[in-house]
This record gives structure tokens, C-alpha cells and sequence, in this order.
């Protein structure tokens, strides 16, 4: 069968590359379209040397007609809306990104900060009401019928600027079904609506479930958990290099435990803060009471997204510091993914600010500790996904309100490890893995994608929203 993935951009390999491979392994035809190709294209090389049917095609055209304008402006306000429900009152980083994108017919709701949970509702319903009368694009109804797909699969569909919404209405008008595949942990409460739901919503776990059904209206007979099939590569995995051979190729003494510093993306951290944290960081472990915290070395490692500020740091001047890699950073190629893999293997422990690279390191059984630092409030507790990592929500994260408070977690850490095993195994037992920790997430998504083809799209209601 052909599968047409329309995807953001050809980042998102990061997400779907085992499954696009498998797909193409068993026959069949896969067909990669983006919104934004140019963005993030170093994404492809996940896929180097996959073999079977897979090719890219060019992406979806614009609606071109009478309601594009009105479809961009609908969009952009009801994801505005959203936010306004007291669900997010806590999230005014979330919030003020999508003011700074409201249409201009809508910027008087931009005044508004949170309402009531009536009122939210009703706002959202009735942008939900405008979004039913867009009827499906033309353009995009040739589009699809030139690529004949058997199924839509899309990822993210929460964004108002890409043409997903009217690639899911036109493959309903033409009889092809569609499924949404939920990248990563965020995409539910960090961005926009879905709009429209596709015939089948398929996502990681019972959070994103409720998720999907609380704040997006899915419906549940639509949804299927497969797990979370990014992560299927960190099981079962040995390291490529001893832990002597690691810590020679980063510049650390093989003789002291490190702690891996783990850097979030441009839009969690900004990069002076992130940079001015991280060595307020390292000076509080030498500056320890206790001489096991004290003596640890210190490994930091940049997300790819968010590394040009540490290209000239120099850290010399304090001992058993390094920051690596310095290239090559996105963990895309087999080479890439085992140097990372080895980051967190060796480590004794992970902190971080808030990134997915907590959740690998809980798949690996590594302690992860974060501090609630003043710079990062709004992306730390003012983001919903992280509240998915507090012990208090059946996470893992050691959390401390400050830099005493995490020499004191770190140090417990280095005594008593046992004490947080728990409490990652039943997280990665219920948030990564939750059809069992002995099945690999990607063969269940695979085969429920195959399960779609020839399944006649559900026709009304258009609006995923509209209760």
C-alpha cells in the first residue's frame, strides 16, 4: 500500500525513522512530504541506507483560494483560546507565544490572560463552529488524488500554520483514511489544537490519552496507545566504548564518576541563561561539603538545536570539566546515537533543565536531577509536560529548589543509587513502554498503521472540538 507521512519537517525523522524503515521493509510504498523541508534537512540522514520504497515528495500546496485567510486566521485564534482555559493559568510562557502569533482580527484576545472554564470553552467552540464551515481545498483534494495514498499519516496537526488540518479534510472528502501519530511529549499541551481528528489518534500512553480527550475532544473509540517508539533504541543497548575508552575521548579522568549535563532546546533555554546556570552549576559541586559531590567531574553536553553559545566556552580554569561533542551533535546516524547512548551510560547521573533527554536516561536507569532555577519558571513548572516527571505524577526527576538542595539529592544519589530505581522503572514501565516493558514500541505502531488501510474515514463531526 502507499503511506503518504506528512510531517513538519525532516527533523521529525527523529520520531518515525524505525517506522518508516519498517514500513518500507514490508512493501510498502512511503511517500515523505513536509511543510518546511529546509528546515532542520540534516534530519534525513536518520534515514541513510534504509532500503525498500521511500521517496520524498513535494510537500502540500496552500489552499490558494476564497478561505485561506479565513482558515489561518480561525486557527491561529482558537489556538490562542486555548490557553485561556484555567488548565494553562500556570503556563504564561505558553500563552504569551501564541499571543505573539494571534491573527490581527483576533488581537483583542490577546488582552486576555485566562477565563473562566465556561467561558474558555464557549471560545473554543466557536472557533471550532468556523473551522466545521471551511469546507476541504481543492488544491490540496488534487494534491492527494495525484499521490493516491491509502492512508494519511500526520504529525504534529497542533499547528496553525501548516496545512495539515486541510490535508486530514481533504483526505476525509476523498475517501482515504488519516492517522495522527503523536511525536513527542510535549506536542499535546505545548502548542496548538488539533481541529480536525483524524480517524485514528494514536499516542504514547494513558497521559497523552486523557490528554487527547481533555484537551483536544478526541474521541476515545480513535485513540490507540503504542507506546513511545522514539525510545525503543535505548533498550537492550550496550555502550560501543568501555567506560575508560569514554572518558579518554571526552577529556575526563577515567578514575571519577561524572555527571552528564544534558541541554534543552532554544525555546526551554535560553542560551546565556542556559550558560550562565550551567557554570553557577559546576562551581556549586566544587564548592560541596562533601568531597564525593565535590570531586565529580562534569560533562556537558549541548542539545543540537541549542549549541552555538557553548562553541567558545572555555572552562580551563576549573578541573575534570568538559563539554563534547563540540560537532556533530544531533543524534541522528548510528555512529551519532551510540557516542550519545555512551554519554548517559557512563554517567553516574543526569541533570537537566527539561528536555525528552531525561526521559532516555530513565529508559537507561539513570538517576536524573533538575533544579528549579528562577530563569527557567515558566519552562519548568510553567510547562504542563514537565509535570509528567515529578515524583508527585509517577515520575523520576529529582527535584530541588535550589543548588543546596540538589548537592544534597546528588549526594543521596551517589550513596543510596538503589533508591531510585522504583521509581524509574515504573515510569518508563507506564509512560514509555505501558503495553509492556518486553515490547518494542515501533512493531505496534506499524501494524495498527497497517490496520487503517481500507477503513472508510468517519465523515461527521469535522471539528474534534465541537461537542
Amino acid at each position: 500500500m502507499k503511506i503518504l507521512f506528512a510531517l513538519h519537517f525532516p527533523g521529525y525523522f527523529r520520531f518515525f525513522d524505525t517506522t518508516i524503515r519498517k514500513l518500507a521493509e514490508r512493501g510498502h510504498h512511503v511517500m515523505l512530504a513536509f511543510d518546511s523541508p529546509e528546515k532542520q534537512a540534516e534530519g534525513a540522514a536518520a534515514l541513510a541506507g534504509a532500503t525498500g520504497a521511500i521517496e520524498t515528495v513535494e510537500g502540500p500546496p496552500a489552499r490558494g483560494d476564497a478561505w485561506d485567510d479565513v482558515a489561518q486566521a480561525v486557527r491561529g485564534g482558537i489556538d490562542y483560546a486555548r490557553y485561556l482555559d484555567p488548565y494553562f493559568a500556570d503556563a504564561p510562557y505558553l500563552r504569551d507565544r501564541m499571543r505573539k502569533v494571534l491573527p490581527p482580527v483576533f488581537a483583542g484576545l490577546g488582552r486576555f490572560t485566562t477565563a473562566g472554564p465556561a467561558m474558555a470553552s464557549t471560545l473554543v467552540r466557536w472557533f471550532s463552529t468556523l473551522e466545521d464551515a471551511i469546507p476541504p481545498s481543492e488544491a490540496v483534494d488534487g494534491y492527494l488524488r495525484g499521490l493516491a495514498p491509502d492512508l494519511l499519516v500526520v504529525s504534529p496537526l497542533v499547528m496553525s500554520r501548516l496545512r495539515q488540518v486541510d490535508l486530514v479534510k481533504s483526505a476525509r472528502n476523498l475517501g482515504i483514511p488519516s492517522a495522527l501519530c503523536v511525536a513527542s511529549w510535549d506536542h499535546l499541551t505545548t502548542k496548538g489544537l488539533m481541529r480536525v481528528q483524524p480517524d485514528c489518534v494514536v499516542v504514547w500512553n494513558e497521559a497523552q490519552k486523557r490528554e487527547a480527550v481533555d484537551l483536544h475532544g478526541a474521541q476515545l473509540d480513535r485513540i490507540t496507545i503504542t507506546g513511545a517508539q522514539p525510545f525503543d533504541r535505548w533498550f537492550d543497548r550496550e555502550p560501543s566504548l568501555s567506560r575508560r575508552d569514554f572518558c579518554q575521548q571526552v577529556g575526563l579522568p577515567a578514575d571519577r564518576p561524572f555527571l552528564l549535563f544534558t541541554g534543552s532546546s532554544r525555546s526551554i533555554s535560553a542560551p546565556t541563561a542556559e550558560q550562565q546556570f550551567v557554570r553557577q552549576w559546576v562551581e556549586s559541586l566544587r564548592g560541596s561539603s562533601s568531597s564525593t559531590v565535590q570531586q565529580l567531574s562534569a560533562l556537558i553536553r549541548p542539545h543540537p538545536y541549542n549549541a552555538g553559545h557553548w562553541a567558545e566556552v572555555d572552562f580551563s580554569g576549573v578541573s575534570n570539566v568538559s563539554i563534547y561533542p563540540r560537532g556533530d551533535l544531533n543524534p541522528l546516524t548510528p555512529k551519532a546515537r551510540a557516542d550519545y547512548f555512551d554519554s548517559l551510560y557512563h554517567a553516574v547521573g543526569v541533570v537537566g533543565i527539561n528536555t525528552s533527554a531525561m526521559i532516555e536516561a530513565a529508559v537507561i536507569g539513570r538517576p536524573v536531577h533538575t533544579v528549579l532555577a528562577h530563569e527557567f519558571v515558566d519552562t519548568q513548572m510553567g510547562t504542563r509536560h514537565f509535570q509528567h516527571l515529578l515524583p508527585e505524577n509517577g515520575g523520576f526527576l529529582k527535584v530541588a529548589s535550589n543548588l543546596q538542595e540538589h548537592l544534597a539529592h546528588l549526594e543521596e544519589t551517589l550513596e543510596h543509587p538503589e533508591r531510585n530505581r522504583a521509581a524509574l522503572a515504573r515510569f518508563v514501565s507506564t509512560f514509555v513502554r505501558p503495553n509492556g516493558l518486553d515490547r518494542a514500541c515501533m512493531p505496534q505502531l506499524v501494524e495498527l498503521l497497517e490496520q487503517q488501510v481500507g477503513r472508510a474515514p468517519v465523515v461527521e463531526p469535522v471539528s474534534s472540538l465541537r461537542r
